[in-house]
């Protein structure tokens, strides 16, 4: 029985002790916790200096306390720990980051929690810096873990973590692979070349993609044959592993390096060989990789291409030369106008609208007179969109003799130009008007306010026509006289 006894004291010892026995910083990190979230930035910084107080190993136990899924609530933890990662991340607190980097970097060895360890490693994007590299190259390789820290590799970039990644691509498989081929182009990384060019050719068709879009943007020597070729193989169409999107993008990244006779000759050869409307689109992008590489000086190149046949070409075209408009390119444009039919008129004139040219008001003022109707509502849109006051008189006179609908565009028109010689013209205008257009322009004058023009709206009080003399009284009440 005395033995008994005291075997259950000693048992009842040891548990009592081993609940009195509390991690270090638990009772701090629990008071902190219970002030989250803070109410007001002061209570804010009160906080993270209380996490800072704490140090590397009070930061480290903090860390570690995360739970597993289901097994506890994480809501205060994980705010304390990512909005210490943010406030640290500011320029002036370089300490506070080396001393978070030893925390993060110990608790991720001692976490076994995947979760946990995704967490831990997605916070490092917001304060790591290259002495991370070390502690998740060993998560290069992991599926669960690659992808955060291929993403923290990257937002830290530097030699280390190229150097990393392309190391870990020699023996990555799977979701590991597609993660660092893809950093390793989107970063640009001309080493890692050779190992990308290897998987350009995979049977997985997002490998494969992947490598080649890798490539687009690596723009390396080695693989401008290569993604030739597979678009090549596709007939410049479309597939699962996009090598035509690939190989338009490789070019275009290739004309933003000197020299660019390269890419110019790579784009050419796109335009020669894409034919038939299938292609239409592939022409289009090569055709604005062409336009980018000479800037002012594809004037001429896409004169040319406005000619042709194919609506969305000669539209592509045409929003294209907008980007490189100038005196003498609009002149070209203005001459070109009258000579072409009246469909591809009507969008010069619109193209010169939309690019502001005022040099063209000349070619607009013309076009009112034009005997096809989708050239007379490009003009007076074009007046509009230029806000054109040497326009208000002819629009005026090309009332009178328009239909209903013309018209009304017109009105349209007047009623958006804000110039306050406006109100006058129309004023003047609506005396000599046919009664239709007299009651559109008398509407105007009340939207606009007109009060100075009382004693021309007072003129057609007494119009034999009662429309307009309705009007005029109307007009007359809505601008309060």
């Amino acid at each position: 029985m005395k033995k008994l006894l005291s075997i259950i004291f000693l048992l009842v010892c040891i548990n009592v002790n081993a609940q009195q026995v509390q991690p270090p910083y638990a009772a701090r990190i629990n008071r902190i916790l219970k002030q989250l979230p803070a109410g007001n930035q002061q209570q804010l910084d009160s906080c993270m200096m209380q996490i800072k107080a704490l140090g590397a190993a009070g930061l480290t136990e903090m860390a570690v306390m995360l739970h597993a899924p289901g097994k506890g609530d994480n809501t205060r933890l994980q705010y304390a720990l990512s909005g210490y990662a943010t406030y640290i991340s500011a320029a002036s607190r370089e300490e506070m980051r080396k001393t978070a980097i030893l925390a993060w970097s110990k608790a991720l060895k001692l976490t076994t929690q995947p979760e946990s360890k995704i967490f831990l490693i997605d916070q490092l994007q917001l304060f790591g810096d290259k002495s991370v590299v070390p502690v998740l190259k060993q998560y290069l390789l992991q599926p669960r873990f690659c992808d955060p820290a291929v993403r923290v590799l990257m937002q830290i970039g530097g030699s280390e973590a190229l150097i990393a990644m392309e190391a870990a691509l020699e023996k990555a498989q799977g979701t590991c692979e597609i993660s660092l081929i893809k950093a390793l182009g989107d970063l640009r990384y001309l080493a890692a070349e050779n190992g990308i060019i290897k998987r350009a050719q995979s049977e997985n068709p997002v490998l494969r993609r992947t490598a080649l879009f890798a490539l687009a943007n690596i723009v390396g020597g080695d693989s401008g044959p290569i993604l030739e070729a597979a678009a090549e193989k596709v007939g410049y169409g479309y597939d699962i592993t996009g090598a035509t999107a690939a190989y338009l993008l490789f070019v275009a990244n290739l004309g933003h390096q000197w020299p660019t006779a390269p890419a110019m000759t790579a784009a050419t050869n796109i335009l020669r060989k894409c034919k038939g409307d299938s292609l239409e689109h592939v022409r289009i992008a090569a055709l604005k990789i062409v336009a980018d590489i000479l800037d002012y000086d594809a004037n001429n190149t896409l004169m040319l291409a406005a000619d042709s046949k194919d609506r969305e070409y000669s539209a592509a075209a045409l929003a294209l030369a907008v980007k490189i408009m100038n005196a003498a390119n609009a002149e070209s444009w203005i001459q070109k106008a009258e000579r072409v039919d009246a469909g591809k008129k009507a969008a010069i004139i619109t193209m010169l609208a939309d690019s502001k040219q005022r040099a063209a008001i000349s070619l607009f003022t013309k076009a009112l007179k034009d005997s096809d109707p989708q050239v007379r509502m490009a003009a007076i849109n074009a007046a509009g969109q230029l806000q054109s006051i040497e326009m208000i008189s002819p629009l005026l006179v090309a009332m009178k003799t328009a239909d209903t609908s013309t018209v009304k565009a017109i009105g349209d028109v007047l009623l958006t130009i804000r110039s306050s010689e406006v109100p006058g013209h129309i004023a003047v205008a609506m005396q000599h008007a046919p009664p239709s257009v007299q009651v559109i322009l008398l509407q105007l004058l009340a939207q606009k306010q007109a009060a100075g023009q009382e004693r021309f709206i007072r003129l057609l009080l007494n119009n034999p026509d009662p429309a307009v003399a309705q009007a005029a009284k109307s007009t007359l009440s809505a601008i309060g006289l």
